[in-house]
Protein backbone atom coordinates (compact mmCIF):
# COMPACT_ATOMS: atom_id res chain seq x y z
CA UNK A 1 0.00 0.00 0.00
CA UNK A 2 1.14 3.54 -0.70
CA UNK A 3 1.35 5.72 2.42
CA UNK A 4 2.21 9.42 2.43
CA UNK A 5 3.13 11.04 5.75
CA UNK A 6 2.85 14.82 5.80
CA UNK A 7 4.98 16.47 8.48
CA UNK A 8 7.31 13.59 9.29
CA UNK A 9 8.85 14.55 12.63
CA UNK A 10 9.52 12.55 15.80
CA UNK A 11 6.41 10.40 15.56
CA UNK A 12 6.33 10.17 11.78
CA UNK A 13 9.88 8.86 11.55
CA UNK A 14 9.06 5.96 13.87
CA UNK A 15 5.94 5.22 11.85
CA UNK A 16 7.86 5.33 8.55
CA UNK A 17 10.45 2.86 9.79
CA UNK A 18 7.77 0.37 10.84
CA UNK A 19 5.71 0.71 7.66
CA UNK A 20 8.76 0.11 5.48
CA UNK A 21 9.46 -3.16 7.32
CA UNK A 22 5.84 -4.12 6.59
CA UNK A 23 6.45 -3.69 2.86
CA UNK A 24 4.51 -0.47 2.31
CA UNK A 25 5.62 2.15 -0.21
CA UNK A 26 6.24 5.18 2.01
CA UNK A 27 6.61 8.85 1.10
CA UNK A 28 7.34 11.45 3.78
CA UNK A 29 7.46 15.24 3.71
CA UNK A 30 9.51 17.79 5.62
CA UNK A 31 9.36 21.57 5.29
CA UNK A 32 13.13 21.90 4.86
CA UNK A 33 15.34 19.92 2.51
CA UNK A 34 18.04 19.68 5.20
CA UNK A 35 15.65 17.58 7.32
CA UNK A 36 15.24 14.88 4.67
CA UNK A 37 18.53 13.25 5.67
CA UNK A 38 16.93 12.21 8.97
CA UNK A 39 14.28 10.05 7.29
CA UNK A 40 14.72 6.27 7.60
CA UNK A 41 16.34 4.38 4.75
CA UNK A 42 13.83 3.29 2.15
CA UNK A 43 11.68 6.41 2.49
CA UNK A 44 10.95 8.62 -0.50
CA UNK A 45 11.36 12.03 1.08
CA UNK A 46 10.15 15.30 -0.40
CA UNK A 47 9.94 18.95 0.61
CA UNK A 48 6.47 20.39 1.19
CA UNK A 49 5.40 23.70 2.70
CA UNK A 50 1.62 23.83 2.71
CA UNK A 51 1.67 27.55 3.47
CA UNK A 52 3.31 28.20 0.11
CA UNK A 53 2.48 27.41 -3.51
CA UNK A 54 2.82 23.70 -4.25
CA UNK A 55 3.64 21.76 -7.41
CA UNK A 56 0.43 19.84 -8.08
CA UNK A 57 1.98 18.04 -11.05
CA UNK A 58 4.41 16.37 -8.65
CA UNK A 59 2.05 15.89 -5.71
CA UNK A 60 -1.01 14.56 -7.52
CA UNK A 61 0.55 11.25 -8.70
CA UNK A 62 2.11 10.79 -5.25
CA UNK A 63 -1.16 11.31 -3.38
CA UNK A 64 -3.29 9.33 -5.83
CA UNK A 65 -4.79 6.20 -4.22
CA UNK A 66 -2.59 6.77 -1.15
CA UNK A 67 -3.37 6.69 2.54
CA UNK A 68 -2.35 10.20 3.57
CA UNK A 69 -1.35 10.66 7.21
CA UNK A 70 -1.26 14.24 8.46
CA UNK A 71 1.21 14.58 11.33
CA UNK A 72 1.46 18.38 11.18
CA UNK A 73 1.38 19.91 14.65
CA UNK A 74 -0.06 23.35 15.41
CA UNK A 75 2.95 24.30 17.52
CA UNK A 76 2.80 26.48 20.60
CA UNK A 77 2.90 29.93 19.06
CA UNK A 78 -0.80 29.96 18.17
CA UNK A 79 -0.17 30.90 14.52
CA UNK A 80 -3.70 29.83 13.89
CA UNK A 81 -4.17 30.77 10.28
CA UNK A 82 -0.93 29.11 9.14
CA UNK A 83 -2.03 25.80 10.64
CA UNK A 84 -5.56 25.98 9.30
CA UNK A 85 -4.43 27.07 5.83
CA UNK A 86 -1.97 24.17 5.64
CA UNK A 87 -4.64 21.61 6.53
CA UNK A 88 -7.19 23.14 4.18
CA UNK A 89 -4.68 22.94 1.34
CA UNK A 90 -3.87 19.32 2.18
CA UNK A 91 -7.55 18.35 2.11
CA UNK A 92 -7.89 20.02 -1.28
CA UNK A 93 -4.80 18.30 -2.68
CA UNK A 94 -6.01 14.90 -1.48
CA UNK A 95 -9.39 15.51 -3.10
CA UNK A 96 -7.91 16.51 -6.46
CA UNK A 97 -5.47 13.60 -6.42
CA UNK A 98 -8.08 11.01 -5.49
CA UNK A 99 -6.39 9.80 -2.30
CA UNK A 100 -7.70 6.60 -0.74
CA UNK A 101 -7.88 7.70 2.91
CA UNK A 102 -6.82 10.53 5.19
CA UNK A 103 -5.70 9.94 8.80
CA UNK A 104 -5.18 12.99 10.99
CA UNK A 105 -3.10 13.13 14.18
CA UNK A 106 -4.92 15.64 16.38
CA UNK A 107 -4.61 16.03 20.16
CA UNK A 108 -6.59 15.40 23.34
CA UNK A 109 -5.56 18.96 24.14
CA UNK A 110 -8.85 19.72 22.42
CA UNK A 111 -10.50 18.90 25.78
CA UNK A 112 -8.68 21.73 27.57
CA UNK A 113 -10.94 23.39 30.14
CA UNK A 114 -13.05 20.27 30.76
CA UNK A 115 -13.10 18.16 33.92
CA UNK A 116 -14.04 14.61 34.79
CA UNK A 117 -14.20 11.84 32.20
CA UNK A 118 -14.35 13.06 28.61
CA UNK A 119 -14.96 11.20 25.37
CA UNK A 120 -15.36 12.18 21.73
CA UNK A 121 -18.86 13.57 22.35
CA UNK A 122 -17.77 16.07 25.04
CA UNK A 123 -18.83 19.70 24.38
CA UNK A 124 -15.65 21.67 23.70
CA UNK A 125 -14.56 24.94 25.31
CA UNK A 126 -14.30 26.85 22.05
CA UNK A 127 -13.38 30.09 23.85
CA UNK A 128 -9.99 28.50 24.59
CA UNK A 129 -7.64 29.49 21.71
CA UNK A 130 -5.91 26.11 21.48
CA UNK A 131 -9.20 24.22 21.56
CA UNK A 132 -10.54 26.36 18.73
CA UNK A 133 -7.34 25.87 16.73
CA UNK A 134 -7.39 22.08 17.07
CA UNK A 135 -11.09 21.89 16.24
CA UNK A 136 -10.71 24.04 13.13
CA UNK A 137 -7.83 21.83 12.03
CA UNK A 138 -9.97 18.72 12.39
CA UNK A 139 -12.80 20.34 10.46
CA UNK A 140 -10.44 21.43 7.68
CA UNK A 141 -9.18 17.91 7.03
CA UNK A 142 -12.63 16.37 7.31
CA UNK A 143 -13.56 18.28 4.16
CA UNK A 144 -11.90 15.29 2.51
CA UNK A 145 -13.64 11.94 2.92
CA UNK A 146 -12.98 9.32 4.09
CA UNK A 147 -11.06 10.98 6.92
CA UNK A 148 -10.33 9.60 10.37
CA UNK A 149 -9.11 11.78 13.24
CA UNK A 150 -6.99 10.36 16.07
CA UNK A 151 -6.88 12.61 19.13
CA UNK A 152 -3.58 11.63 20.73
CA UNK A 153 -2.84 11.96 24.44
CA UNK A 154 0.53 13.24 25.70
CA UNK A 155 3.29 11.60 23.69
CA UNK A 156 6.06 9.44 25.11
CA UNK A 157 8.47 7.03 23.48
CA UNK A 158 12.09 6.69 22.30
CA UNK A 159 13.97 9.87 23.17
CA UNK A 160 10.90 11.37 24.80
CA UNK A 161 10.96 10.35 28.46
CA UNK A 162 8.47 12.15 30.76
CA UNK A 163 10.91 11.92 33.66
CA UNK A 164 13.45 14.07 31.82
CA UNK A 165 11.01 16.79 30.81
CA UNK A 166 9.65 17.26 34.33
CA UNK A 167 12.77 16.69 36.47
CA UNK A 168 12.75 19.00 39.49
CA UNK A 169 9.89 21.12 38.15
CA UNK A 170 6.91 22.41 40.10
CA UNK A 171 3.77 20.79 38.71
CA UNK A 172 0.08 21.31 39.54
CA UNK A 173 -2.78 18.86 40.12
CA UNK A 174 -1.11 16.02 42.00
CA UNK A 175 -4.25 13.89 42.23
CA UNK A 176 -5.53 14.46 38.69
CA UNK A 177 -5.36 11.56 36.19
CA UNK A 178 -2.52 11.43 33.69
CA UNK A 179 -3.33 11.10 29.99
CA UNK A 180 -0.34 9.70 28.12
CA UNK A 181 0.34 7.50 25.10
CA UNK A 182 3.41 5.63 23.87
CA UNK A 183 4.35 5.97 20.20
CA UNK A 184 4.30 2.18 19.84
CA UNK A 185 0.55 2.16 20.43
CA UNK A 186 0.01 4.92 17.87
CA UNK A 187 1.95 2.92 15.29
CA UNK A 188 -0.06 -0.20 16.13
CA UNK A 189 -3.30 1.77 15.71
CA UNK A 190 -2.23 3.09 12.30
CA UNK A 191 -1.23 -0.37 11.10
CA UNK A 192 -4.66 -1.60 12.13
CA UNK A 193 -6.35 1.25 10.27
CA UNK A 194 -4.42 0.52 7.07
CA UNK A 195 -6.25 -2.79 6.94
CA UNK A 196 -9.61 -1.17 7.66
CA UNK A 197 -9.82 1.53 4.97
CA UNK A 198 -12.05 3.25 4.11
CA UNK A 199 -12.89 4.47 7.60
CA UNK A 200 -13.91 7.72 9.21
CA UNK A 201 -14.82 9.31 12.53
CA UNK A 202 -13.07 10.87 15.51
CA UNK A 203 -11.30 8.70 18.10
CA UNK A 204 -9.26 9.25 21.26
CA UNK A 205 -6.03 7.32 21.86
CA UNK A 206 -4.81 7.31 25.46
CA UNK A 207 -3.58 4.68 27.92
CA UNK A 208 -6.83 3.34 29.41
CA UNK A 209 -5.82 2.68 33.03
CA UNK A 210 -6.11 5.57 35.48
CA UNK A 211 -2.90 6.72 37.17
CA UNK A 212 -2.55 9.90 39.22
CA UNK A 213 -0.12 12.55 38.04
CA UNK A 214 1.99 12.48 41.21
CA UNK A 215 2.35 8.69 41.04
CA UNK A 216 3.21 8.68 37.34
CA UNK A 217 5.83 11.41 37.52
CA UNK A 218 7.40 9.87 40.62
CA UNK A 219 7.83 6.61 38.70
CA UNK A 220 9.01 8.53 35.63
CA UNK A 221 11.74 10.25 37.66
CA UNK A 222 12.97 6.95 39.05
CA UNK A 223 12.94 5.39 35.58
CA UNK A 224 14.94 8.28 34.10
CA UNK A 225 17.28 8.63 37.08
CA UNK A 226 16.20 12.25 37.55
CA UNK A 227 15.05 14.46 40.41
CA UNK A 228 11.30 13.97 40.96
CA UNK A 229 8.89 16.77 40.16
CA UNK A 230 7.35 18.70 43.04
CA UNK A 231 3.59 19.15 43.18
CA UNK A 232 2.23 22.47 44.36
CA UNK A 233 -1.21 21.21 45.35
CA UNK A 234 -3.50 18.23 45.23
CA UNK A 235 -5.71 19.90 42.64
CA UNK A 236 -9.23 19.00 41.61
CA UNK A 237 -10.59 15.98 39.81
CA UNK A 238 -8.71 16.83 36.62
CA UNK A 239 -9.61 15.24 33.30
CA UNK A 240 -9.55 11.60 32.23
CA UNK A 241 -9.70 10.89 28.50
CA UNK A 242 -11.89 7.91 27.68
CA UNK A 243 -10.47 6.04 24.67
CA UNK A 244 -12.84 3.06 24.61
CA UNK A 245 -14.48 3.99 21.30
CA UNK A 246 -11.41 3.07 19.23
CA UNK A 247 -10.94 -0.16 21.19
CA UNK A 248 -14.53 -1.22 20.54
CA UNK A 249 -14.76 -0.23 16.89
CA UNK A 250 -11.42 -1.67 15.75
CA UNK A 251 -10.88 -4.42 18.35
CA UNK A 252 -7.69 -2.65 19.42
CA UNK A 253 -5.50 -3.74 22.33
CA UNK A 254 -3.02 -1.37 23.94
CA UNK A 255 0.50 -2.64 24.44
CA UNK A 256 0.75 -0.23 27.37
CA UNK A 257 -2.60 -0.08 29.15
CA UNK A 258 -0.90 1.78 32.00
CA UNK A 259 1.29 4.73 31.08
CA UNK A 260 3.77 3.77 33.80
CA UNK A 261 4.43 0.45 32.03
CA UNK A 262 5.72 2.38 29.00
CA UNK A 263 8.42 4.26 30.90
CA UNK A 264 11.01 1.52 30.36
CA UNK A 265 10.54 1.96 26.60
CA UNK A 266 11.28 5.68 26.42
CA UNK A 267 15.09 5.68 26.28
Amino acid sequence: MKVVIIGCGWLGQQLVAELITQGHQVYASRRLSSALVHLPEGTTGFVLDLNAAVDQNTLTPMLHDAVVICAITPGRDQRQQHYITALQQLAGLATVAGSRQLIHFSSTGIYQGLHGEVDETAPLQMAEPRVSLLWQGEQALQQFQPALTLRLAGLMGPGRHPGRFTAGKMLPDATAPINMLHSADIIAAVKLLLGATPCNGVFNLSCPLTILRQDFYQQAAVSAGKTPAIFANEGGEGRKVNAEKFVRQFNFSYRFAAASDALAYCD
